[in-house]
């Protein structure tokens, strides 16, 4: 990526402008590299500021994912929302295959998803970490919403866990199925070793739909 040099911003409208710069470079580079391997030092190279006028910015390499992390939450709910509207005949296993299938196709919000707790909540201040964590509550009730208004209303309390479990199912299949170097030069050298490589887009399927049924099934057995 060519880095593009910047004079100091003087007013709100160039203030916003270096954000968006650099969330935008945040993005592009986890295209090509995990989470873990971003480093603010490089994030800054390529964006064409010294590291100190990032920080400017965002207060912290984790500021700046958590901020990249409540975008692509957004655009993948947009994308669910979108998909769950255009199907026909809407049940359990067409909303996980379409949660799954849309979160497939996002793999930057996959790894942030991956990261979020481990990684992305460390290094943030209390006043950072509140503004994050309402917006990630705000995007957690609009996913029961959507949900719940194909499938039937949630409970405040399966809502909760449905949506735990959606983000626990991305996350912890992702990390799952990333193998490193070493593990993916196993995989192709030992055939019998291939079945135990987690597919994501399968994964993520089958756990979203059962836990739907779940659900379901505990929502309607008499108390």
């Amino acid at each position: 990526m060519t880095t593009v040099g910047f004079a100091r911003a003087r007013n709100d409208a160039q203030r916003l402008e270096r954000r968006e710069s650099i969330l935008a470079t945040a993005a592009a580079m986890l295209a090509h590299v995990r989470v873990n391997d971003l480093s603010l030092n490089e994030l800054a190279r390529q964006v064409g500021l010294a590291k100190s006028n990032v920080l400017r910015y965002f207060e912290s390499r984790e500021a700046v994912l958590l901020e990249l992390y409540a975008r692509e939450n957004a655009a993948w709910l947009d994308a669910v929302e979108q998909s769950l509207a255009s199907a026909a005949d809407v049940d359990a296993e067409v909303v996980a295959r379409i949660i799954a299938a849309e979160a497939a196709a996002r793999p930057v919000f996959c790894d942030l998803t991956a990261s979020s707790s481990s990684v992305l909540e460390r290094n943030v201040s209390a006043e950072v970490a509140a503004d994050y964590k309402r917006q990630a509550v705000a995007q957690a009730y609009r996913l029961a919403a959507i949900v719940g208004g194909h499938l039937g209303e949630f409970t405040p309390a399966t809502g909760v866990v449905f949506v735990g479990g959606v983000t626990v199912a991305i996350g912890g299949v992702w990390a799952s199925s990333q193998p490193s170097r070493g593990m993916a030069a196993a995989y192709r050298a030992h055939p019998e070793l291939r079945d135990f490589r987690l597919d994501f887009q399968f994964a993520v399927t089958e756990l979203v739909a059962t836990l739907l049924v779940g659900i379901a099934h505990r929502q309607t057995k008499p108390a």
